[in-house]
């Protein structure tokens, strides 16, 4: 697992979206998963989930 909050992030995030789908994944959820404190969320991504879905997606199609 990533070591850095940003990186632990997306991965729980992407995770928890081929797990439970984009509505079944909560912002709790993914600060639970990753480990990260709530305001490491806005400072990230200020876009708040849907730019992490991005990040994901993007982290994937870099993956590839």
């Amino acid at each position: 697992m990533a070591t850095d909050t940003r990186t632990r992030m997306i991965e729980a995030t992407a995770l928890l979206l081929r797990r439970r789908g984009y509505h079944g994944t909560s912002l709790n959820d993914i600060l639970t998963a990753s480990g990260a404190p709530r305001g490491s969320l806005y400072f990230h991504f200020p876009g708040g989930k849907d730019q992490l879905v991005i990040e994901v997606t993007r982290a994937s199609v870099a993956d590839g």
